[in-house]
Formats: structure tokens, sequence, C-alpha cells
């Protein structure tokens, strides 16, 4: 914990302790209020009466905002909660498969999907922050992530670990340039134990300093989320090398190395590989109206995947015309810097200077969908398969 504290002190970064025992918080007392004195660090506690209770009678400037849900158990849904382990399969017994990335509203009936009412009553915070690209054509994405130790189990060395690990905080800060995000960086007291753990977490600590990242602690950032947490979202991920060299066989690409674009609203959420028109998988929210922590959230099958059956451009208009097995949300990615090519109408969120999503629905049978987009010429797809 001194360890810890001495890097976020260094970088003006307050910490939240999150704490799952009685003997974390009982004996470590004098630690958590020099802390929260100095660096304005805070605590949380999982969802546990005696433990609520005796953080209260121990610290006057305690107040339960965020429930600590850990992984390998079922999570309750408090109004606002941290513990969603993104992308994953059966990591630590938890399998969050399909759930979105960062924060999200959560319906209270199904934790890892929107709460599709728009409504923001419970607020969802994941493990830590991942590389959403690496995290997703590798289908580890305990390796590649902001826990240093994860990047040691990805085979990164000290330098460049460090290295990597400030390339993902630069590619966050670059989204974060065009939308709200909140970026966790979660980091286990009992698990700092490999060399060079110090110095990858100074390196992401001093990087998002550097790039004028907000720092701040658990119960704050669950205020400024909900004003956005329930809005569509977008974000295009690079490829950033480096560690193994890993490629999950529920991945098909062509291109060696692709970006992402990762889009959620309130009714699905779909990954976009670089360069393509259509996502590479589709969570259809409306499918799963309850949530389990060791249940992943299934892909739309192929069966009831739409078809691009025709595209015409002209007159400021891109039109597709899809079959469609069922009546769905879907939507189509453009990878070229949005603001160029004079989008507008519903359904269509930037991810960031990269691309942009739209997003719409189709109904069972043949649609026309028709996007405004007025520098849209006949090469603008250059880039879309």
């Amino acid at each position: 914990m001194p360890d810890l504290e001495r890097l976020a002190q260094a970088h003006r970064i307050p910490l939240t302790w999150m704490i799952g025992s009685i003997t974390y918080l009982v004996s470590d007392v004098a630690f958590y209020n020099a802390y929260h004195a100095s660096n304005g660090d805070d605590i949380e506690v999982m969802p546990d009466a005696f433990l609520i209770w005796t953080a209260r009678s121990l610290f006057p400037w305690y107040v339960p905002a965020v429930s600590i849900e850990g992984a390998g158990r079922e999570r309750h849904a408090a109004s606002a909660f941290w513990g969603i382990t993104w992308n994953s399969h059966s990591i630590d017994g938890t399998s969050d498969y399909g759930a979105p990335w960062g924060t999200y509203c959560a319906d209270p009936a199904s934790y890892k999907r929107p709460d599709p009412s728009g409504a923001c009553d419970r607020l969802a915070f994941e493990w830590t922050a991942r590389d959403l690209t690496r995290a997703y054509l590798s289908g580890h994405e305990e390796y590649f992530s902001t826990d240093p130790d994860d990047l040691h189990h990805a085979g990164f060395d000290t330098p460049s670990a460090r290295k990597y690990a400030r390339e993902v905080i630069d590619a966050y800060a670059a989204a974060g340039e065009t939308q709200p995000i909140v970026v966790v960086s979660q980091q286990e007291t009992y698990e700092s134990r490999y060399e060079g753990d110090d110095a990858i977490l100074d390196a992401l600590y001093g990087q998002a300093v550097a790039d004028g990242m907000h720092a701040m602690t658990l119960r704050r950032a669950a205020v400024q989320a909900r004003a956005f947490s329930a809005a569509p979202r977008a974000i295009a991920f690079p490829f950033l090398p480096g560690g193994r060299d890993i490629q999950s066989p529920l991945v098909r690409y062509e291109s060696m190395y692709p970006a992402t674009i990762d889009y959620h609203d309130s009714r699905a959420g779909m990954t976009f590989l670089a360069g393509h028109l259509l996502p590479t998988r589709v969570f259809h929210y409306a499918d799963y109206p309850k949530s389990a922590f060791n249940v992943p959230l299934p892909e739309l099958s192929q069966k009831r995947t739409p078809t691009l059956i025709g595209a015409r451009i002209g007159n400021g208009k891109l039109v597709l015309r899809f079959q469609a097995p069922v009546s769905l949300r879907y939507g189509i990615a453009l990878w070229s810097e949005p603001s160029r090519l004079k989008l507008s109408g519903p359904g269509v969120t930037f991810a960031g200077r990269a691309g942009a999503v739209i997003a719409f629905d189709l109904h069972a049978g043949e649609n026309e969908v028709s996007i405004s987009c007025g520098a849209c010429s006949d090469n603008v797809l250059a880039y879309a398969t």
C-alpha cells in the first residue's frame, strides 16, 4: 500500500482503496486517514452491511457510493458498482463477454446490458481498462490491460510494458477529446509482486497526467459519469504492438494488424474491424432479460444476421439495402474522419476522428437505409468491405 500511494502522490492522483475484508479495513485505519488527508484518497467496500457500518464508524469522511462487486460471484446491481470484466470468458470464474466497456447505465434486471429505458439508476464500472483491440483480437483481455501484472503475463519486459502502458492511456486520451469517458486503472496490493510493476504504473500515471486526464476517485467519477453513460458511444482503438502475438480462434480478419471500433447503445453492442463496413460481432441486448456472473452474452447468430444486398451513393446520400431475417438494431462503420463526411441525422455516433458508427433499426424482410452524408462520393467507401 505505501508503494502504490507513493506513486499516486507523486502524480497527484487520488486512489480509491477497494476493500473486501474486515481485516484490511480495521488494521489500516491510520493509513486510510493519512492518505485521505494528504492525497484525497477514498475507500469503497463490498456490499456487506457490517463492512459498511464499520467503515462509517471508523471514517467520518466515508460515503458509500460505489459497491465493490468482485469477480467470481453474482453482482447485486447497486446504484453504482465496480467489477465488470470486459470481454471475458470465465476469467476468475466470471464471464462478462458482451457487456459494454468503460462505464454504462446498467439494466437493474440484467446488469450486463444497458438499461433499455435510458435511465441511469445503476452505473457500472469495468474492473480495469483494456486495450480494446488486442483484448478482442487475442481473446486474452487478462493480458492486454492497464494492470501492470497483466503485462508480465502477456510477455512484455519492463521497458516495453512502460511504453505499451503509455500508448494505451494515450489512445484513451485521444478518444476522450471528442467524448467523455472513464478509464479505470486497477492494481491489487497482493499482486504487486513483479519486478517492474512500480515502473509500469509510474509510466501509466505519468502519461495520464501528461495527456491532461482528470484524475478522481470512484465516488467522484460515479457522479460525473451518470451525465453521459446512457448515451451511445463509439471508440476507435488502434493496434498497439508488443508482448505475445496471439490471435483468438473466435476472430477472423484479413489484415495483419487491424484497429477496431467498439460501439454500444441501449439496444445493441457492435465491434468493427478496420476497413469493414459491417460489424464482426453484434450483441442484441433485447435478447438478454437476465444476467449471471458466469454466463456470457451470446453474439447474434449467423442465421439472424442481416445481409447487405445493395448500396449506392449520390446527392449527399448513402443508401444501403439490407435483407434482415428478424427485426433488430444494426449498424455500419465508416472509416473516415467524420467531420469531413458531413454526416447528420439520427443514429450517428463519432468514433473520435477515425470513423463513425451509424446505427438503425431493421424490420424482418428487405430494408432501405438512407444516411445523410453531404461529402460522400463514389470513393468514400474505398476502405470499407
